[in-house]
């Protein structure tokens, strides 16, 4: 008999949405765990473990009788509860507040309904694991981590090891599951399992886990394997076990130290399907924003909508899910319950948002306004320059002279301009697009009049976006590999740059500038419109039109002018530095070619994806058409549809600045979690204008959630992107409410009882 000692760990992996919808999934979490529990009761060694919250709570409003003989199972210590998120989340370009809240409701679910804090981890269908990943699992109470990708074949690096955060908070135990997290349905006889089993004992450690039972789209626990598996038992060392006996043992022996991301095994997921990006940002950027404005103030139905949100995040970490938000589902799935999710998520945040904003409106002193005016917002603990636009009329009362500025309540002016709206087409003549720029304080609430000035202000001019296009291309790449991109390290070769066709000088006055490039590509045409702002230094850009043209990538490239450098960018609650190569590689809110203090690069909250040629160039990846849900080896029948081709908008900001990485994150919230407005027309004292103005400092602190929980309590969630130590003061009106000190890179979640 082998020496070596083999964990059969009883599982069964289960997608709710892949190449199936929403309600089969669901059937399957039925009917593979009834098989499963009707198994256990026939064999009472074996154990099972099942991760997923949101798994769970479907079986107890479904079908309460087997929830009630899992439960009895878990107290058994037969049935494992693991993961102890909602979904088994993708885990590279998901932000770290995501990763963080996918703990906080999931743990709470199974704290609720099982008595059981889960101290395991487990994503196993994720396609990378990213550098931020084990410093939100130790500060979210895990202890341990199981995953599969990158597999062996694609990076070199133990199978078991100690992960150490990154702010030497500690370490995650990890292991990485040799083989598969499941076994395969179409075996005829032993033979297949045998095959499937023995890699597992040649190449693995001394103690090592082999995953039975059959995956991707449920079945459990299937007889005649079993059977095959106990024949093996004869020859090999195993034991029905759970995860965390697992880890018991393995923790003991002197594992290895790792540190960083672990990468590299479907770069295309980074970018497929850009819609999906563009609707969860948008989402988590709105909840973000209700969360922080119920905390602010105090209105008497606050409870009703912290319980709002709270659901709504559930839908929203639903669909982080690994085969969601990497673009690797089917069409169908995403034209309808992905993204009626979505609409429903963004909706009830809006909602909160709107409905604060016009309580604000009916209290803050307005009573300067003549004919109307707007409120600004600026949802961060922290100073921004705030940018906010909106369509509507520009001489409402038909005066014959266009509003031209903003008046605060000390009589302070600050220019307004009126650029194209969505439409050509308004109620009157008097129609536009409204674009404000102004430095709001942190959580400011400011009421501004509308205003007819005589001052002359500068206009921006259009030198900025004309020494940007000479550092800019556009370059397309022959991208031949399935929506996954498996194998590849770069998306495919340069097939050409797009040539310019015109360029436009559109608007032009003292807010801001447009610059207008228009080019085309074969069957495509093409739009960029770069706007500069007042008093900022960034370059928006919008990039929108018809890409028509199947496996064939777009990028925009940017000259950076370094002949030394590397690339630093954000992760999950993380910053990273990579050396330049040929791959393609993920990132969050911000990506940067970097030298010195120098660093030239992108902000964007919906793109996730770069390559990089040189120092000399970094790519920043816009569109990706490839077919939904393509996987090599099986060709395509047709019908799948293609994702990301036909009309399409993709917003980002270009900089070149003297910036620490710190800096570079902070820009990147200010940027891309921009102030809300309301039109007003209220007119109150304000003596009736009861709110909490909340400040966070230092400034550069990184601030995801901020926010009131159901019991009442406040948490914050903060990270240090800073390199050196430094102590966080969380100020309320004004008044320091809790000092802090944090490690570098070190994030916290932080409670208050006030």
């Amino acid at each position: 008999m082998s020496d070596k000692k083999i964990y059969i760990i009883g599982n069964s992996h289960m997608d709710p949405i892949w190449v199936w919808r929403l309600r089969e999934g669901r059937s399957t979490w039925l009917n593979t765990c009834r098989s499963v529990v009707k198994m256990m009761k026939k064999y009472p060694f074996l154990k099972f473990s099942r991760s997923s919250s949101v798994c769970y709570q479907w079986i107890e409003k479904s079908d309460p009788k087997l929830f009630k003989e899992i439960r009895k199972l878990v107290d058994e210590n037969r049935w494992e509860l693991v993961g102890g998120w909602v979904e088994q989340s993708d885990t590279i370009i998901t932000p770290g507040e995501s990763l963080i809240r996918q703990a906080e409701h999931g743990k709470a679910y199974f704290k609720e309904k099982f008595g059981r804090d889960i101290k395991i981890a487990y994503s196993v269908d994720s396609f990378g694991q990213n550098a931020g990943l084990p410093k939100i699992l130790k500060a979210t109470g895990f202890d341990y981590y199981t995953w599969m990708r990158p597999m062996t074949h694609e990076k070199n690096m133990p199978d078991m090891f100690r992960w150490r955060c990154d702010d030497n908070s500690g370490d995650i135990v990890s292991f990485r599951i040799l083989q598969a997290y499941c076994t395969l349905p179409g075996w005829k006889d032993m033979k297949g399992l045998a095959d499937w089993f023995k890699p597992v004992v040649e190449k693995g450690q001394k103690h090592q886990t082999f995953f039975f039972g059959i995956g991707d789209h449920g079945g459990g626990f299937y007889e005649n394997q079993l059977q095959w598996l106990l024949k093996l038992g004869e020859e090999y060392d195993i034991h029905f076990s759970t995860l965390e006996d697992y880890f018991k043992i393995i923790e003991k022996e002197d594992l290895p130290i790792v540190t960083g991301e672990h990468t590299h095994h479907a770069p295309g997921c980074y970018s497929s399907v850009g819609d999906i990006k563009q609707w969860m940002a948008d989402s988590e950027k709105n909840l973000y924003k209700a969360e922080k404005i119920v905390l602010e103030n105090k209105f008497a139905d606050s409870r009703k909508s912290v319980r709002k949100l709270y659901d709504a995040w559930e839908e929203l970490l639903f669909n982080y899910f690994h085969d969601v938000y990497p673009g690797t589902s089917t069409m169908a799935s995403y034209k309808n319950e992905i993204r009626d999710l979505n609409g429903m998520v963004n909706k009830a945040a809006v909602d909160i948002i709107e409905e604060s904003l016009s309580r604000i409106a009916s209290t803050i002193k307005t009573d300067f306004l003549t004919e109307g005016g707007v409120l600004m917002w600026n949802p961060l603990p922290q100073p921004s320059m705030a940018v906010s636009r909106f369509d509507g009329f520009n001489d409402p009362n038909n005066h014959g002279e266009i509003f031209n500025c903003l008046v605060d309540g000390d009589g302070n002016e600050i220019p307004l301009q009126w650029i194209r709206a969505a439409t050509s087409f308004g109620p009157n003549s008097a129609w536009g697009r409204a674009v404000i720029v102004d430095q709001l304080a942190a959580s400011e609430a400011k009421a501004y009049a509308y205003g007819c000035s005589r001052r002359k202000w500068v206009s921006i001019g259009f030198a900025r976006q004309k020494k940007l296009l000479k550092k800019i291309r556009f370059c397309v790449l022959k991208d031949t590999y399935d929506t996954w991109a498996h194998g590849a390290r770069a998306l495919g070769g340069t097939t050409g740059f797009i040539k310019d066709i015109k360029i436009e000088e559109m608007e032009n006055g003292p807010v801001v500038s447009r610059l207008r490039l228009i080019c085309s590509w074969k069957n495509s045409e093409l739009k960029l419109d770069l706007f500069a702002y007042r008093g900022i230094g960034q370059i928006e850009a919008v990039v929108h039109g018809n890409w028509n043209e199947k496996d064939e990538t777009l990028k925009l490239g940017m000259n950076t002018g370094f002949k030394v450098g590397k690339v630093v960018s954000g992760q999950a609650s993380a910053i990273i530095e990579r050396p330049h190569d040929d791959c393609e590689q993920p990132f969050i809110d911000w990506v940067a070619m970097s030298h010195g203090n120098k660093a030239v690069g992108f902000l964007t909250h919906a793109l996730h994806s770069y390559d990089s040629i040189g120092c000399g160039e970094l790519r920043l990846t816009i569109c990706r058409p490839v077919v939904y849900a393509e996987h090599e080896p099986f060709a395509p029948h047709g019908d799948e549809g293609y994702a990301d081709t036909g009309y399409f908008e993709r917003t980002f900001w270009m900089f070149d600045e003297k910036k620490s990485n710190a800096e570079l994150m902070s820009l990147a919230k200010q940027r891309l979690w921009t102030a809300e407005h309301l039109e007003i027309t209220a007119a109150s004292d304000g003596k009736n204008f009861k709110r909490d103005k909340w400040e966070i400092t230092p400034s550069f602190l990184s601030v995801s959630a901020h926010k009131r929980n159901i019991d009442g309590s406040m948490e914050f969630h903060i990270f240090n992107p800073s390199d050196e130590k430094v102590e966080c003061r969380i100020l309320c009106n004004g008044k320091v409410v809790r000092k802090e000190k944090f490690k570098p890179a070190e994030l916290k979640i932080i409670q208050l009882e006030i």
